[in-house]
């Protein structure tokens, strides 16, 4: 234990001499102080979730590549300098010499991590209190934004029915017309069908009105409920929106024996309640298609059913007669608050500790057995293989042989390498969504466990196994 803890203090104080960490240093205190005394926006809301969301990412980024770089430094510094040669010959394992290491470069980026982040959430909290902002916005983003808000998204229909019917309509329809559907064209059939079934279910044409139900909502809070939504207009695409009306309705829950009637939504199954419709606002409400949008559900409304669910309807009445969507992706969800807005960065920075020991372990993984210059490249190959995968696996319209390739390979790939954005949690949290234990817990386990050990573990191996006498450096 002595060994490992001499090893432990040796490697923070040469981490701290090297001079690219100490550029990365200055940069760090840079952003960390700029950043969130810079952003001057006109409301309350783009402040906050901008310092929030830039912090948070620059912090990140950052504290990365001091990671990857102080774990290649490292491992191969005292190779290069002949002391490992040293080293080893006394009764000290290779094993602890890894770890001691590792833990050395942990320490000093887990440091930083943690004076960076809280130096950003007091200067983030003091500018928000100080600066002139409407009392009512100030309220509401302490509702909205400085809150841990657990996102409940909208119960999907079963959609194998219809796809199965529009694959047998479209096999009917290409046998009449003599052509052979094999294997690859079936399953081409098969994908384009749930493509359009869901793309259908999530369009709402003029006059038509669109329903969805949550399930599993908590009830009795005592809390705001949050509507959060972006709808899109004539095409889900980024480009060509514009202002368009609609009007959100929700379910209030009765019970049976004080109604005079069934609600036009009553339930089969439950028979102690209807539900009726309540329009949101007096009048349609003009919005602008694109972005996102959220409206609030107070909680003297009521509108969670005994049963846990809740109900929401949305007319759209685009004077223009523009079909509009709504993606399963960007909602309608209910955000419901779970925790404080302390609790919920916490997490967040709890989730980006995680990240930088997984680099750290990896850059020392490879460098163990590499030199430097290769061990950096292999490090940020691994990473750009995981971001890669993740946007060919994504990819939704194929042009060829080309992309079907490309996706096939991106799906194989994402068994082994490690989807770096999985870690980004920062648009999370300056949009006042809970980090969720169970998604932490899911990147641990899978990120770390499954995909990252074994690789660390082999790098061990050959680190323990490799010939330092082979070493020499002119």
């Amino acid at each position: 234990m002595r060994a490992f803890s001499a090893i432990v203090k040796l490697t923070f104080r040469h981490a701290v001499r090297s001079h690219i960490f100490q550029l990365l240093f200055g940069v760090l205190l840079l952003c960390v102080a700029l950043i969130p005394t810079t952003i001057t926006n006109s409301t309350a809301a783009d402040f906050l979730k901008s310092s929030i969301f830039y912090s948070l990412w620059i912090v990140s980024a950052v504290l990365g590549l001091s990671s990857i770089w102080l774990g290649c430094f490292i491992m191969t510094c005292d190779i290069d300098s002949y002391q490992l040669h040293m080293v080893v010959s006394k009764p000290v394992s290779r094993i602890t010499v890894w770890l001691g290491k590792w833990t050395g470069v942990c320490l000093v980026n887990l440091l930083l991590l943690a004076a960076a982040s809280t130096a950003v959430y007091f200067i983030i909290l003091y500018r928000f209190n100080n600066l002139e902002f409407p009392p009512g916005e100030k309220e509401r983003m302490r509702a909205e934004v400085l809150v841990g808000r657990r996102a409940f998204r909208a119960d999907r229909p079963d959609y194998s029915e219809a796809i199965n019917e529009l694959v047998r309509q479209k096999i009917k329809r290409l046998t009449s017309q003599g052509r052979t559907v094999d294997t690859q064209m079936q399953e081409k059939l098969i994908k384009d069908s749930q493509l359009e079934v869901v793309s259908r279910d999530s369009e709402a044409k003029v006059g038509v009105v669109k329903s969805w139900r949550f399930s599993n909502i908590p009830a009795n809070t005592g809390k705001p409920i949050f509507l959060r939504y972006r709808p899109y207009i004539n095409k889900v695409a980024s480009e060509d929106q514009r202002p368009a009306h609609l009007l959100w309705s929700v379910g209030i829950p009765r019970e049976r024996k004080a109604a005079a009637q069934a609600g036009p939504l009553a339930q089969q199954n439950a028979k102690t309640y209807d539900i009726y419709l309540y329009p949101l606002d007096d009048k349609p409400d003009q919005v602008m298609t694109g972005v996102f949008h959220e409206k609030e559900l107070k909680p003297e409304w009521n509108v969670v059913s005994s049963d846990g669910y809740v109900f929401m309807t949305v007319v759209n009445l685009d004077r223009l007669g523009g079909t509009m969507f709504f993606q399963p992706a960007d909602g309608p969800k209910l955000l419901v608050p779970a925790t404080g807005f302390a609790g919920n960065y916490a997490r967040a920075v709890l989730v980006i500790g995680m990240e930088l020991m997984l680099l750290a372990a990896l850059s020392c993984a490879f460098a163990g057995c590499l030199s430097m210059p290769v061990a950096i490249f292999m490090v940020l190959s691994y990473l750009l293989f995981g971001a890669f995968s993740v946007y060919m696996v994504n990819l939704e319209y194929l042009a060829g042989f080309a992309d079907r390739f490309g996706q096939f390979v991106g799906k194989v790939l994402l068994w082994v390498v490690i989807p770096l954005q999985r870690f980004d949690v920062s648009s999370v949290v300056s949009d006042g969504v809970l980090v969720e234990w169970a998604f932490i817990g899911s990147l641990f386990f899978h990120m770390i466990v499954l995909k990252a050990l074994p690789l660390v573990l082999l790098g061990i191996y050959f680190y323990n196994k490799r010939e330092l006498g082979l070493i020499v450096r002119k």
